[in-house]
């Protein structure tokens, strides 16, 4: 009785297509991700601070920013200084280590940022951080 032998196993190399592929995606992922970003952030001139220090944790932060002219945005949309107050108060039923990050321009005056700390002091916001470079 005949057996036929099986035949060499060929060797298929890496397949590249689906490689170059991936690499196209997480290009255009990347690329879509990064403007999106750039959308999100609301343009202010950070006032400068001689012992300015980046917190170490980041976690449960929402960000109020004025504007020059005063305008405020609660993230990344025109807001208004009556819808602070409800919407920190909501955020902080949901998360009670909620920070607050204040980050106003150099320009506005310091009454408009009492304005908003007492807005979110009156919430029950315990920790308010506010934005600033450090002049090194």
């Amino acid at each position: 009785m005949k057996f036929a032998l099986p035949a060499p196993e060929e060797d298929d190399g890496i397949h590249m297509a689906p490689m170059i592929d991936m690499v196209f995606l997480l290009l255009i992922f990347f690329m879509t991700a990064s403007h999106l970003n750039q959308l999100e952030r609301v343009e202010v001139e950070v006032p400068v601070a001689s012992h300015a220090a980046a917190p170490e944790d980041r976690l449960d932060r929402r960000t109020i920013t004025i504007q020059a002219d005063e305008s405020l945005f609660l993230g990344n949309r025109p807001g208004a200084l009556e819808e602070i107050e409800p919407m920190v108060r909501t955020q902080l039923a949901a998360a009670p280590l909620l920070k607050i990050v204040v980050r106003a321009d150099e320009r506005v005056r310091h009454r408009r940022v009492r304005e908003v700390m007492k807005a979110c002091a009156d919430a029950g916001a315990a920790e308010i951080i506010f934005a600033a470079y450090d002049s090194e």
